[in-house]
């Protein structure tokens, strides 16, 4: 699903009412409408309760007001309290306030000059809060009276239902402007907003779901918006089914390059990521004093001795022969427990200067490159890079505070700067293409804070490469798929306790889920 900043929403808005012809008031009626049905579907006895619609002045109050008719059409106690005159209301939300009014049912208007606490009451013996103050118009911070009442709404710890977007959100940053409600869940409207899916955005809005509003679905791909949510819908329609007659040949040549003492593992993850996600054939580089050892861990992927240090760790010597082996091959991933060796890093420099295939980097060889990052530029094959926020500010030569702070950014500037597929991993992983293409992961667990995630995501991303994914989409692919992989293995019971070998043996099922659709 695409994913909108708040100005390209209220400009597909904009273009439904006056180039296609849909009334903003019958846009209104279908979006309360949808919001309705979601909240029964969170609150099923909703009508039974006591509600209070929280309004401000603009099509947010509005969407409210059709809320609270449709409501007290269903014979529920519904009051609706407006933070502003009446004198404040235009258009489509003046029309649906009168409605209110003939209906007989009149909304309460808060007196700034009388006590607080008295007409807060109003808000306080309510079941049920339907937050329809501000939308996603919203671009300065909160203050005054609304800022009084969304801070004393969030401390009744009572249910709390966002038209379109908790008040207060920054619906494109993602960002909390002075104060913002904090949801139980969030019906919004046409297409998801992207700072209801990052930063705090992604904890204020609770469950979110998307209303059918009815904007014509040619006036959306008109936009030309390459910002998506990876879920489901969304990575469906990047993969598809093989042909009865695919075999190993046809599948893919991965080649990874991992591993060194201690880091035995790292090398295995990946290598087995890469077969999980149907790599017809992988072969890991290995240093030749650790090839018993991965012999033994690793079954379906082959094993390649090369040249090490006395470090036992790759040597500078092995780069020809990797690099004659790589010859026709389909995809190169390196970096997961490499070691830091001085010949080493030379081995890494050198291969991205010269590899013939697409090449993904984690891990150590990040580390490396972050001293001269400029090298990225030079590849002359398509690049991807998988940091975690630690590795991201290494490799931007800032602090960690300062990617988490705008990772989005971080991903960006990064990816345009040195014309590589960035994966900045972490909660709501960020992929980002230099043409200017995103993503937002939808998938994973608190339980996949555990070593090893990183390299099974690395052979996963490599794997969908050497299919012939497009780097940015096999990026995509891996993510998702591997955090909905996860998911699976935990089944909703745990946030702890998770290896990255459990998620190995689910990634086919959520590929089949995938394809099956």
């Amino acid at each position: 699903m695409i994913l909108v900043t708040a100005q390209e929403m209220a400009e597909l808005d904009r273009q439904t009412i006056e180039e296609i012809g849909i009334p903003g008031v019958v846009l209104m009626e279908n979006a309360a409408r949808g919001a309705l049905a979601f909240f029964e579907h969170i609150l099923p006895d909703l009508a039974q309760r006591r509600l209070v619609v929280l309004a401000g002045t603009g099509n947010n109050a509005g969407d409210g007001f059709v809320l609270a008719r449709l409501l007290l059409c269903q014979g529920a106690t519904v009051r609706v309290v407006c933070l502003r005159p009446a004198e404040r209301l235009r258009g489509d939300a003046l029309i649906n306030y009168r409605i209110l009014e003939n209906l007989g049912l009149r909304p309460y208007h808060w007196d700034e000059t009388s006590d607080f606490s008295s007409q807060f009451a109003l808000i306080r013996d309510a079941d049920v809060i339907i937050d329809a103050i501000l939308g996603t118009g919203l671009s300065s911070p909160v203050q005054g009276l609304y800022r009084d009442v969304i801070e004393a709404v969030n401390a009744l710890g009572k249910p709390v239902l966002a038209v379109d977007v908790p008040s207060g959100l920054d619906a494109t940053t993602g960002k909390i402007l002075g104060a913002a409600v904090r949801a139980t869940a969030t019906a919004t409207f046409g297409l998801p907003k992207l700072g209801q899916r990052i930063a705090q955005g992604d904890a204020l809005v609770g469950t979110l779901h998307v209303v059918d509003i009815g904007i014509p679905p040619h006036v959306v791909a008109s936009a030309g918006i390459r910002r998506w949510w990876l879920d489901h819908d969304t990575c469906r329609q990047w993969l598809q089914p093989r042909p009865v007659e695919t075999h190993k040949g046809r599948a893919g040549h991965v080649c990874v390059l991992a591993g060194s003492p201690g880091k035995t593992g790292a090398a295995t993850l990946a290598c087995l990521g890469a077969a999980r996600v149907g790599a017809g054939l992988v072969t890991l580089f290995i240093p030749r004093s650790l090839n018993p050892i991965l012999e033994v861990k690793l079954t379906e992927a082959m094993t390649l001795p090369i040249a090490e240090t006395s470090e036992q760790s790759a040597a500078a010597a092995a780069e020809s022969e990797i690099l004659a082996f790589l010859e026709g091959k389909e995809v190169f991933a390196l970096g997961p427990g490499i070691s830091l060796h001085e010949e080493t890093r030379r081995l890494v420099l050198n291969l991205i200067l010269r590899s013939p295939c697409p090449l993904v980097l984690d891990a150590d060889a990040l580390t490396i490159v972050a001293d001269t990052p400029e090298i990225l530029h030079k590849a002359p094959v398509p690049v991807i890079v998988t940091p975690h926020p630690g590795e991201m500010a290494r490799l931007r030569h800032c602090s960690v505070a300062e990617v988490q702070e705008d990772r989005l950014r971080a991903a960006q500037e990064f990816s345009r700067q040195h014309g590589v597929i960035v994966v900045l991993k972490g909660h709501r992983t960020v992929v980002a293409s230099p043409d200017g293409r995103l993503a937002v992961n939808g998938s994973g667990t608190p339980a996949m804070a555990s070593g090893g995630m990183g390299d099974v995501l690395t052979g996963m991303i490599a794997g969908f490469v050497g299919e012939g994914i497009e780097p940015f989409l096999a990026a995509c692919l891996g993510v998702y798929v591997h955090g909905k992989a996860a998911e699976m293995a935990c089944q909703g019971e745990t946030t702890r306790g998770l290896l990255a070998g459990d998620v190995l043996e689910h990634i086919p099922f959520v590929i089949g889920a995938l394809e099956r659709s």
